[in-house]
């Protein structure tokens, strides 16, 4: 720190800000918040509206394959519509990398319940054991 005053040098200091650690931490919050809402980005169909149930509970936390069965006959999987025959082929791929491999079957409230039925067959074709349904909890009026 300078304590003299001494006009001459005045004219040669640079009084610059140094912007590299606020353009260092800019960058960071960017990384973390497309990092997060990558990693957070969960299978939501909005056009799914699920069955409401007065009995369940919460499933179990971890990675479960998302099947939505839409009202119009639709299979989505991973937010791309499949066929029954690429159902039972992701299933079987899935349950061949992980043993303990789990699905979560969201079905729209106007589904045919055999469409949900194929579903499940899918998955014990697979030899998927834990199948999850999806139900909302009853809304007392």
């Amino acid at each position: 720190m300078r304590l003299d005053d001494d006009d001459d040098d005045d004219a040669n200091r640079d009084d610059v800000m140094n912007l590299t650690p606020m353009v260092d931490v800019t960058f960071l919050l960017l990384v973390f918040f497309l990092a997060a809402t990558t990693f957070a980005n969960d299978e939501v169909e909005l056009d799914l509206r699920l069955p409401e149930a007065r009995t369940g509970q919460a499933g179990e936390l971890g990675h479960q394959l998302t099947v939505n069965v839409m009202a119009d006959g639709r299979i989505l999987v991973e937010g791309r519509e499949v066929t029954l025959e690429a159902l039972r082929q992701k299933l079987v791929a899935a349950q061949q990398r992980d043993q303990k491999q789990s699905v979560l079957v969201r079905g729209d409230r106007e589904a045919q319940f055999g469409l949900g039925m194929q579903v499940l067959d899918a998955c014990r074709f697979a030899r998927i054991t834990k199948v999850d349904f999806a139900a909302l909890p009853v809304q007392t009026r």
